[in-house]
């Protein structure tokens, strides 16, 4: 038994030591010193040529680990083709598909490798990770694709990459990048990566590079980046939500780079010359785009040449784009275009706006633009009014506007000489004519919000009539402006908001309103099932005075707003709230002053809310929050505030107060109609009495 038990010990140390194997090699003769062809582990020291690496392609098959550290790659040119028909190989380069589909878990590059060869790791599946050594200078096409790995590591020593070089890697989740470039499709279909960080190296995001990165919703990018070009389908059917190009000094934006993504919005970067074909097409959550403004100068001194591998470029003279190119914009149908469009522009190409279907009040084309191309805005059927500042007609391809009812929306012209022109043209003579106003528009800014109720009752309390468009101010319209007219108008106004998404109302209230540090704050709150509360809201405002506000109130499930009343600073104002038709438990809020009188003050009390919880209200992780906070000056000017929130907490004792109400009295009645100061067991009804002589009651079971 003790010689059978020994010669199984011999014969498993002799498989181990089978399986793992240490050469000193001299390049070429590798094939000489391991004569097992199934060993799992290898290590090399010394020198090897392509030779060497063939070996391992074609006999070593069930190699999992390779350290190559201390190994020196040495150049092999003798005419004779080793892989495929390539007869030379480089210096300190692992040669193509050398290690391809291997069962690869763990490799370890030499210190001096400058490249790897085309597929060199392709389809290691089991191999999941990888270092790049500083030394290496260029990664071949589809050198990792569809291998395991989980994450990767670029070094900034790397100045181009092939095609593919991470397509497919399933596995991949994380990547680090400061190679000047990401090259084309370099993580196409990497479906799980979802942490991506560009460092201050990257110039060039080239083609398809993220293109199907589903988990992929934002990317952390360096601040002295300059990234200078982002090419075609960069992120196209990516998840993207989320990038910060502003301040990159991105020049190029290519064909469908960002179309097909999660993104809600998106800063282009000034001085933007290209933006390419469908670049910002088909994406379903887009609501606002900041466009290029004229380039400034160049003070970080960094600077390319336009295309990988090139000289560094002097900085580009101030310019910005000049043409909106085809389906740009097509399919985003949230997206506020109505200002979208910059000064320069010329030229808007075939469908560049086709089924940008949101509401907006006007649509505003530049005096600059000349010609607007085949379907270019067809589909926009939320525009209320199109204002052009084009005295010279803008020619047209086909159909610019089809499926608008163009005689509802009003064309407005610069003058009555444009209006005659615009009158007599293909296609325009189909608006509505002689509009020279928004209706609701008062202070004739292009858009209707809660700033033209107040220039209402600036002037129907005897203000000034320069400002004002008494046309636009006959709401109703009854050819008299009065304060039926306001009133109407705020009808409108909280009609608006109630069609609409929160992050939409955002959206347009962060394109028209000025930032203040001014807000609202709201009192704390207990409540069970079945009980009505007050909340006090609170406005501080240090920076100007405020004759009228707007918000957005979002209550907890089983909640409702049951009223608003003015407080204290807020007495003199009316308000008004309705319920969203299309966001559950929310509530616009209007407060204005007939008087036009200002918030009294700086801080306390505006206005007060009741509330009412139900039966479903269980009080768990409860919030509310006001959102959406506009806040008007005497002067009509709108700035939007930080949004505020207060947490439902569950009351706990007779002390609680809740708004300006103290609670004096708890009674519990059971179902025989006892009553206890203390719960029953079973079912008990709760009554609570308050200082203000109110009660409430609630269904509760101990």
């Amino acid at each position: 038994m003790r010689k059978l038990f020994f010669m199984l010990l011999m014969a498993a140390a002799t498989t181990l030591c089978a399986t793992a194997v240490t050469v000193n090699n001299t390049a070429g003769n590798l094939s000489q010193l391991v004569s097992d062809t199934q060993i799992t582990q290898l290590t090399v020291t010394g020198t090897m040529d392509a030779r060497d690496f063939l070996f391992i392609t074609e006999e070593l098959s069930e190699l999992t680990v390779v350290d190559l550290s201390q190994a020196t790659i040495l150049p092999y040119n003798t005419g004779r083709a080793l892989y495929g028909t390539v007869t030379a190989y480089n210096a300190n380069e692992v040669p193509r598909t050398a290690f391809f589909g291997k069962k690869l878990t763990r490799v370890t590059l030499p210190m001096g490798i400058q490249s790897i060869g085309y597929a060199a790791f392709a389809g290691c599946d089991r191999l999941q990770s990888v270092t790049l050594p500083s030394t290496i200078t260029y990664v071949g096409d589809y050198a990792f694709s569809g291998s395991g790995l989980t994450s990767i590591e670029l070094p900034q020593t790397i100045i181009d990459m092939g095609k593919g070089v991470f397509s497919r890697c399933e596995a991949l989740t994380s990547a680090t990048i400061n190679s000047r470039t990401v090259g084309d499709f370099a993580f196409l279909g990497a479906t799980a990566l979802n942490n991506v960080s560009l460092g201050a190296n990257v110039e060039y995001i080239l083609e398809g590079a993220f293109n199907g990165c589903k988990s992929l919703k934002s990317i952390a990018i360096d601040p002295s980046c300059h990234l200078w070009r982002i090419d075609d389908e960069a992120f196209i059917n990516s998840g993207l939500e989320n990038i910060d190009i502003k301040a990159l000094g991105v020049g190029t934006i290519g064909e469908w780079a960002f179309a097909q993504t999660r993104l809600s919005s998106i800063n282009l970067s000034d001085g933007m010359t290209e933006l390419g074909a469908g670049a910002l097409a088909h994406n379903p959550l887009l609501t606002s785009v900041a466009m290029p403004g004229l380039a400034h100068s160049n003070d970080n001194g960094r600077a390319g040449n336009g295309e990988p591998g090139g000289r560094r470029r002097a900085a580009a003279p101030a310019h910005s784009l000049v043409r909106i190119n085809d389906y740009t914009f097509a399919g985003d149908s949230l997206l506020d275009a109505g200002n979208l469009i910059p000064d320069e522009i010329t030229h808007i190409g075939n469908y560049a706006f086709y089924n940008v279907s949101a509401e907006i009040d006007t649509m505003h084309l530049p005096q600059s633009v000349a010609y607007l191309g085949d379907m270019a805005m067809a589909g926009m059927i939320g525009m209320k009014a199109l204002k052009t500042d084009a005295t010279t007609v803008p020619e047209l391809g086909n159909d610019v506007w089809a499926g608008v009812n163009q005689p509802s929306v009003p064309l407005i012209t610069p003058d009555s000489e444009s209006d005659e022109l615009y009158e007599s043209a293909d296609q325009w003579m189909y608006f509505y004519q002689g509009a020279s106003f928004l209706l609701g528009d008062v202070n004739n800014d292009g858009q209707v919000n809660i700033a033209d109720v107040t220039s209402l009752i600036d002037y129907l309390l005897g203000g000034s009539a320069d400002s004002v468009n008494l046309q636009a101010a006959d709401v109703n319209p009854d050819g008299q402006v009065n304060i039926a007219d306001v009133t109407a108008l705020i009808d409108r106004l909280l009609g608006g908001s109630a069609s609409k998404s929160l992050h939409r109302i955002r959206t347009t209230l962060a394109s028209q309103c000025l930032e203040t540090s001014d807000h609202l704050s709201l009192g704390s709150v207990s409540m069970r099932a079945g009980e009505t509360r007050t909340i006090d809201v609170q406005l501080l405002n240090d920076e100007y005075d405020y004759t009228a506000m707007q918000c957005e109130v979002v209550l907890p499930q089983g909640v409702k707003l049951k009223g608003v009343e003015g407080l204290d600073r807020g007495n003199g104002h009316r308000f008004l709230n309705i319920q969203h038709e299309v966001e559950e438990n929310v509530y616009t809020i209007m407060g204005v002053s007939m008087a036009l009188k200002t918030f009294a003050g700086h801080e306390g009390n505006v206005m007060r809310l009741t509330v009412t919880a139900d039966d479903t209200f269980d009080g768990q992780d409860a919030e509310i929050i006001l959102t959406n906070v506009v806040l008007v000056t005497k002067q009509h000017n709108t700035y939007l505030a930080s949004d505020a929130s207060t947490r439902v907490n569950n009351p706990s004792g007779i002390d609680q107060i809740v708004g300006n109400r103290e609670i004096v009295n708890v009674r519990y009645i059971n179902v025989a109609g006892q009553e206890s100061e203390t719960p029953f067991d079973g079912i008990n009804i709760v009554v609570t009495t308050y200082t203000d002589g109110s009660t409430t009651t609630a269904k509760v079971i101990k």
